[in-house]
């Protein structure tokens, strides 16, 4: 994942979480629709201006926003990180229901020998 994927995935979520249409979150920042559809894509890069309307309308902070930020797009970057991001964008009931399925799993693993 890219930054740019990334950044229109926060916007998805945050639209989402206040209950807002591409439309209406369109309307609120001053950007068109479509170009709204085209960030939650990452088919677009937003410019720092075009975050601030968008945190402004999601009445969400640009630091809020783009907390944690990574891009996950090399072989070096770990699995527990590239979880961590895409885990932490859920709501804190589904982060845990998702950290109690990892836990069952890895508890379902046969013990090492020096274990």
């Amino acid at each position: 994942m890219n930054i740019t994927e990334e950044i229109g995935n926060r916007v998805r979520f945050y639209r989402k979480e206040k209950n807002l249409s591409q439309e209406e979150l369109a309307l609120q920042s001053d950007l068109h629709p479509s170009y709204i559809g085209q960030l939650e894509r990452g088919v677009k890069t937003p410019s720092v201006n075009t975050i601030y309307k968008i945190t402004k309308a999601l009445d969400i902070s640009m630091s809020d926003f783009m907390k944690n930020i990574e891009t996950i797009d090399t072989a070096e970057d770990s699995y527990a990180m590239k979880s961590y991001l895409l885990i932490e964008q859920e709501a804190a009931h589904d982060q845990r229901a998702i950290f109690e399925i990892v836990e069952k799993i890895l508890s379902m693993r046969p013990k090492k020998p020096n274990q």
